[in-house]
């Protein structure tokens, strides 16, 4: 039987839609591949003398976890023609699962950053760290163990026929017509997006108070990193989250058409590729001039103390110290993406 000519269009229409969204995609990602080779003098400066850490763990985390999970992407749900057996379903599946795991790892780490960025700022007592920190990743860790559970027990499925016909390897799962299957993912998901947009407002109300009253007159190379760069990174990150929360109110934009939506692409992507650059620049700049008065605060908390760490480590903390001495003063998506689902808010 052949299509009607409403039929042929609306494919046509739909066609046109997942280039649009693979197109804005591929462009992120290759910026954030730009992005990483470019600093690798930095990373090799900074990064790469420090002994395992915190600061260091989780800089990894983020700069190549973002690696693998655009590799894992590009995989798996863009059009790359390869052939994978349809009885062997389970595959995509498994991509899709470690997929949907490496995606909420990385922003968790943003947001452990985030907290422990704050404490620094703060120069807080562990306690309040520990509490920022809880602040900061109460809500994307609910999101994420919702998320992957759901991907978890949604049935694998051989890849569709007009996929495979287009250059689809694997499935997409959640699509339009499967939403009532995937109940555990979208609990709660308005309610909980706005309840992470309120967290973020109150972490950059604490940033922001922090830097009036108690950096008030300072012009110290942290404080201005922290201007500069956690300025930025707050500001980005409650700018993304509250975007992703409209976007997820239904009166604004149905269900159904939320993910064929250029704004939700353009907030996915956002999130997922410019929070990452953001916390690395802001762990990198942090540590390049964490020197307040005789405490490298943020060392403490992100990278090995200067006394415990090795010859490199230590000789790098010196020749930063007396650097920094010399410098204080003041100069004159085709179908809904199950891994993504959410990701739109920062994390919802």
């Amino acid at each position: 039987m052949s299509a009607s000519p409403e039929e042929i269009q609306a494919l046509v229409d739909a066609v046109s839609q997942w280039r649009m969204q693979e197109y804005i995609m591929i462009s992120f990602y290759a910026f954030y591949v730009y992005y990483t080779l470019t600093t690798m003098d930095r990373e090799a400066s900074i990064i790469a003398p420090q002994k395992w850490n915190r600061g260091k763990v989780l800089y990894v985390i983020i700069r190549y976890g973002t690696i693998v999970y655009i590799a894992l992407h590009l995989s798996r749900d863009y059009r790359n023609y390869y052939s994978i057996d349809p009885m062997q379903c389970q595959i995509c599946k498994g991509l899709l699962i470690t997929h949907v795991v490496i995606y909420w790892i990385i922003l968790l780490a943003c947001d452990v950053s985030l907290g422990l960025c704050l404490g620094a700022l703060l120069q807080a007592r562990k306690l309040y760290v520990g509490a920022l920190v809880v602040l900061s990743v109460a809500m994307p860790l609910i999101s994420a163990i919702l998320l992957i559970a759901g991907n978890v027990l949604y049935p694998a499925e051989p890849v569709a026929e007009l996929d495979e016909a287009l250059g689809y390897a694997c499935y997409f799962p959640f699509t339009s017509e499967d939403l009532g299957g995937a109940a555990i993912i979208y609990a709660g998901l308005e309610v909980r997006s706005y309840i992470n947009v309120a967290a973020t407002a109150l972490l950059v109300t604490i940033a922001i108070s922090t830097l009036i009253l108690r950096y008030k007159g300072q012009n110290g190379q942290l404080v201005r990193v922290m201007r500069r760069d956690g300025g930025l990174y707050y500001l980005s990150l409650l700018a993304i989250r509250f975007a992703g929360a409209i976007l997820l109110t239904p009166a604004i934009i149905a269900g159904t058409a939320l993910f064929a939506n250029p704004g939700y692409i353009l907030v996915t992507m956002a999130n997922d590729i410019a929070i990452p650059i953001f916390a690395q620049r802001l762990m990198t700049n942090m540590r390049k001039v964490d020197y307040m008065g005789s405490e490298p605060y943020a060392s403490k908390l992100l990278f090995a103390p200067a006394n415990s760490g090795s010859e490199t480590e230590s000789g790098f903390d010196d020749e930063l110290a007396s650097s920094l001495k010399t410098v204080s003063e003041p100069p004159s998506f085709r179908h809904p993406k199950g891994g993504d689902l959410g990701g739109c808010n920062g994390n919802v």
